[in-house]
Parts: structure tokens; sequence; C-alpha cells
């Protein structure tokens, strides 16, 4: 394999955990097999440990919004960003987030380095998306509605998936996590994944409603395990704690946030998610019932692979809106026959693998940063 050698930085508002920053952390590995640098900077977060495990330099400068609010603290952010890049020798800068990426893309080319900026949704405020893409040298799509997104915009982007690495993402039993939830064998199980905010919030109460239902009816061994935190955990799990006084049961188990993820992928007969969440899970051999930011999708199986991707499994498209009935309709058919989703959730392992494998991924990275460093030479 050939030595790259070039340095590359990832800005991030925060290394919290979430779909953009698991994504980052898996470039990273990737592109350190190719021999290419990665830097990091922004603020920590619980995937420090994970970058720090990855041996990537990390610069903790605070990126979040409330760093930009004074103009004084927005003047000393700039100045430190570019101290980092003359530092590291940074050859190409890659931001992912706004307004972080922003001044970012702005301190870079002051120093005259190519930016790419990749876009993680249709979540971004115009005038920083417009803004930060004027200063990039390549903007990224991570999905089709994306790439219609920016186009809509006037932004014309490449567009590249988030990739999945299969060294962590695979099917194995986590026996002993199941034990300590004190979850029966014969339990079925559902795992809701996400940052626990804004409409992935209202998706998860209505996924626990949905499971209220069911276990007083027809799947009275059921279980959900909610994985994620964000400004409206304490509001879910107060609801959570209502229905467990009332029924007299427990059987929703509210996990926060998690840096070991495929564990609890590995709990599920069904994972409930989107967009990177759907593809990792699937990576694990779980079959995916899909339900995102923009609204319902349903089961991904092999016949509506091409259309599940096109929506990013829910999370920038849709067939419809989300509604509780849709939800405990879907999660009744499907665990009514658990083989059914085995031979799905394989199926869905294969479809990723073949399609999203963090090393087809990195190449094409690799080639976007070798271009940009080429185009401003």
């Amino acid at each position: 394999m050939r030595h790259k050698g070039y340095r590359v930085l990832m800005v991030m508002d925060s290394l919290a955990v979430g779909g953009t920053e698991t994504h980052v952390l898996s470039l990273v590995k990737g592109l350190q097999a190719l021999g290419v640098k990665p830097v990091y900077a922004g603020a920590g977060g619980l995937m420090y440990n994970s970058f720090a495990q990855a041996a990537c330099p990390i610069h903790a400068v605070d990126l979040t919004a409330g760093a930009f609010m004074l103009d004084s603290s927005l003047k000393q952010t700039f100045r430190t960003l570019k101290q980092i890049m003359r530092y590291r020798k940074i050859d190409v800068v890659h931001v992912h987030q706004t307004p972080s990426g922003m001044y970012a893309a702005m301190a870079a080319k002051e120093l005259g380095i190519p930016v790419v900026f990749t876009v993680h949704g249709a979540y971004y405020p115009e005038e920083q998306l417009v803004r930060t893409s004027q200063h990039s040298d390549a903007v990224i799509s991570v999905s089709k509605p994306v790439q219609r997104y920016l186009h809509h915009h006037g932004i014309p982007s490449l567009l590249v998936p988030n990739g999945v690495d299969p060294e962590e993402f695979y099917p194995a039993p986590s026996h002993e996590l199941q034990k300590s939830l004190q979850i029966p064998d014969d339990a079925n199980v559902v795992v809701y994944a996400s940052r626990l905010a804004w409409d992935k919030a209202i998706v998860c109460t209505m996924l626990i409603r949905a499971a209220e239902r069911l276990r007083k009816a027809e799947v009275p061994n059921l279980h959900l395990v909610v994985v994620g935190d964000g400004i409206q955990f304490s509001e879910i799990n107060e609801m959570v704690n209502t229905i467990h006084h009332d029924t007299g049961q427990t059987f929703i188990h509210m996990a926060g946030n998690q840096t070991r993820i495929r564990e609890y992928y590995a709990l599920g007969d069904i994972v409930v998610g989107t967009g990177r969440v759907a593809l990792e899970a699937m990576a694990c051999g779980k079959p995916v019932l899909a339900i995102g930011n923009h609204g319902f999708f349903g089961l991904v199986e092999p016949s509506v692979y091409g259309q599940a991707w096109d929506y990013y499994f829910g999370d920038h498209d849709s067939e419809c809106k989300a509604t509780e009935e849709a939800i405990t309709e879907s999660l009744q058919k499907a665990l009514a026959d658990r083989d059914a989703l085995k031979e799905i959730g394989t199926q869905g392992r294969r479809w990723t693998l073949k399609h999203f494998d963090i090393q087809k991924i990195v190449a094409r990275m690799d080639e976007i940063y070798t271009a940009v460093q080429a185009r401003t030479q």
C-alpha cells in the first residue's frame, strides 16, 4: 500500500456521541491505514477516549455555538484554529458542522489550505451552509436527499455515503449486557438508538407508546431498549417511569449515551432507527424498522433497499409521517415471524458491506483530498 503522509484536520463542534462523530472516527482509522495523518480540533465529549485510542492527535478547542457568540471569543477561536493548522502543517481541512466548520474554513482559506465540507443532513442554517460552501473546495453529501437539498440551494456536491467498519459492527451476541438489563432469553427485544431531541424524541415517545400497547396485548414479552441522550431524555425517562408504575412491570430500558453501541444492537430482534444507525445495525445483521427525522419508511427488506437508501432510511426523506399506529402495526407484524427477521438481518448485512464498507468510502475520500490539494498547489 502506497504511503500518503498528508495531514487532514477534522473539525467538529465536539466529540459527543452521534452519527457524525462516529463517521469521522471511522474515517480517521481508515485514513491512518492509508498512511494519511488525521488530526482533530473541537470540544471534548464522550468519544474523546475513542479518538485518543485511535492515536488521533486532539486539539481541545471550544467550537460549540456559544464560543462564537462574543466578538472577542470569536477572534480568539479563529486565531487558535490558524495556530493549529500551522503547527500541524495541515494539508486539508475537513469540516462537518456549522458554525464551527464555517470559521474553520475561513481560517484555512487565509492560510491557503484547501477545505472539504461534508453536509450530514438538511438541518444547517441557510446562511452558514452557503458561506461554508463558498469557502470550500469540495462539498460532500452523505445521502441523495442531502444532495437534492444542496442542489436546491445552488450548491453542487459529491455523493459519498457514511461508511461502516465491519470490524466494529458485526453479528455477535451480548449475553452479559442482556443479563445486566434483566431481559429474559425468550423476550422480543426492540432497540431504538438516537439522539433524544426534537423530531427523534417525538419518534421515541411514539415508539414507547407502541411498545406499551403491544406489551398489553399481542407481544406480552416485549422489551424496549432506548440508547441515546439529549435535551428531552429526562422528559422521556419520566414518561417511562410512569408507564412502569401504572403497569407494575419494567420493560423499557433507558440506557443513555453508549460508546459500545454494537452490544446494544446485538440485543435486538429488530432495531428502530434511521440514517447511520440503520447502516450500523444492518452491518450487525439486524433487521431495521426505518423511522427518522423526516418520517416513516418501514421495514428495510431486499425489495426496498434502493428506496431506503434514496430516503436515507427516513432521516432525510420518507414515505409518510410517523404515527404510533404505523409503528405498532409494523412491529407487531415483524415480530410475528422471528425466523423471517433473522433472514432479513443476514441479507441486510450482505448489502450494507457491499455498498458501505468503510474501506471503499475512505478510498473515495482519499481521491477527493488528493484532488483538492492538486487544484490549490
